[in-house]
C-alpha cells in the first residue's frame, strides 16, 4: 500500500524480520488446525478493487452526533497467531488464518458510546477469524469472538463493581464464556462479521445497476443473509479531505456514485422478530453510496431509534 498511514485509536503490531516471519508463516501453514471435511472458502472478493486504507465518517441530527473511523491493512497470517483467542480443545474448531489477513480497526463515538474494535478476516473469502471489542462508556465490556466451523466462541469481561471500572479489562472479574452456535451450519460458505461489510462490498464485483450479492453475516446469537443490490445512480454533493503523505487535499462538488441497497434477510433458526441489518450503528434497510474510483463509502443511511433516519457522510479519506 503506497503512502504513509496512521491507525487511529488502536495499537498496531511491531514488524517482524523477514527470516523470522518466513519461519513463523511456514509453521502456521503446516501446524494450524483446519476444519475437517471442509475445503477453503471460495474466493469472493478482490482486495485490489479497494482504493482506500482509512476513512472517517460523521453524522449529526437533533441531539445526536456520531463519528466512525475505519482503517484497513493486510498483514501476514503468521503475525496474528499470538493474538487469537485460545479455546477449549475438542469443543470448537477455529478457523486458521491463511497467508494474508485483513486487519480492520474501527473506532465509534457518539450518543454516549465510545467503542474500539479490531476485526481479523480473510481478505479474499471475507470469512471472519476474530473480533475484539472494547466498550468504554455506558456498560463497560471487553468481548472477543473467535470464529470457527460451528459458530463463534465468545469470552467477555465486565467490571464487577464500581471500583473495578477504572481498571484495565484484564483485571475485571465478571466474565462469561461459551459457544454461540450458528443456527444453520454454513459449510464452506464464509461467515462475514458485519464490521467487514464495507470492505467486502468495496472488494466485490458490484459495478452497475442490477448487480447483486448475498453475504452470510454473524450476529450476536445467530446469522443473517445480507442482500446487496446495485440501484440506478443519482448525483450527490460531497465534501471531504483526502489525506496524502504530502498533505491534505479537499474534495468537494457533485459526483455520481455507485448506489447500493443493503437488506437483512432471515435464515432458518434465526430470530424471526429481528430481520434488521445493523451496520455502524444504523439499522434497517440501508442505502450506501460508493465513490466510483476508490470505492470508499461516501454516505451510509439508515435508522436510529427515536431519532429516525440518520446519514453518515465521508469526512476524510486516505487513498490506498
Amino acid at each position: 500500500v503506497a503512502g504513509a498511514r496512521y491507525y487511529l485509536g488502536m495499537s498496531t503490531r511491531t514488524p517482524v524480520s523477514g527470516n523470522l516471519l518466513a519461519s513463523l508463516l511456514l509453521a502456521v501453514l503446516v501446524l494450524a488446525p483446519r476444519p475437517s471435511g471442509a475445503g477453503a472458502p471460495e474466493a469472493t472478493f478482490d482486495p485490489a478493487r479497494v482504493g482506500w486504507s482509512e476513512i472517517r465518517m460523521t453524522a449529526s441530527k437533533l441531539f445526536l452526533t456520531a463519528e466512525a473511523r475505519l482503517s484497513l491493512r493486510t498483514v501476514p497470517g503468521a503475525t496474528v497467531v499470538p493474538d487469537l483467542l485460545e479455546v477449549p480443545a475438542g469443543q470448537f474448531t477455529p478457523l486458521a488464518p491463511g497467508p494474508d489477513v485483513l486487519e480492520l480497526l474501527y473506532d465509534a463515538r457518539g450518543a454516549g458510546r465510545v467503542s474500539r474494535l479490531t476485526l481479523l478476516m480473510d481478505p479474499r473469502s471475507g470469512a471472519a477469524l476474530q473480533r475484539t471489542q472494547h466498550d468504554q462508556q455506558g456498560r463497560q465490556r471487553f468481548r472477543t469472538y473467535r470464529f470457527g466451523q460451528e459458530g463463534a466462541w465468545q469470552r467477555t469481561f465486565w467490571p464487577a463493581n464500581a471500583s473495578e471500572q477504572t481498571l484495565m479489562p484484564s483485571r475485571w472479574t465478571e466474565t462469561t464464556e461459551g459457544l454461540r452456535a450458528y443456527p444453520v451450519p454454513p459449510g464452506t460458505r464464509p461467515v462475514v462479521e458485519p464490521t467487514g461489510l464495507l470492505y467486502a462490498i468495496a472488494a466485490a464485483s458490484l459495478d452497475k445497476p442490477g448487480d447483486t450479492l448475498e453475504v452470510l453475516i454473524f450476529r450476536r446469537r445467530d446469522t443473517q443473509v445480507v442482500r446487496i443490490d446495485v440501484l440506478p445512480p443519482k448525483d450527490v454533493s460531497v465534501r471531504y479531505d483526502e489525506l496524502w503523505p504530502t498533505g491534505t487535499v479537499q474534495r468537494s462538488g457533485t459526483v455520481r456514485p455507485l448506489r447500493l441497497s443493503l437488506q437483512g434477510l432471515p435464515v432458518p433458526g434465526g430470530d424471526p422478530e429481528d430481520d434488521d441489518l445493523e451496520l455502524l450503528g444504523l439499522r434497517g434497510r440501508l442505502e450506501l453510496l460508493l465513490d466510483p474510483v476508490t470505492r470508499a463509502p461516501l454516505q451510509l443511511s439508515g435508522n436510529v431509534k427515536i431519532v429516525g433516519t440518520v446519514t453518515l457522510r465521508l469526512a476524510a479519506l486516505r487513498p490506498r
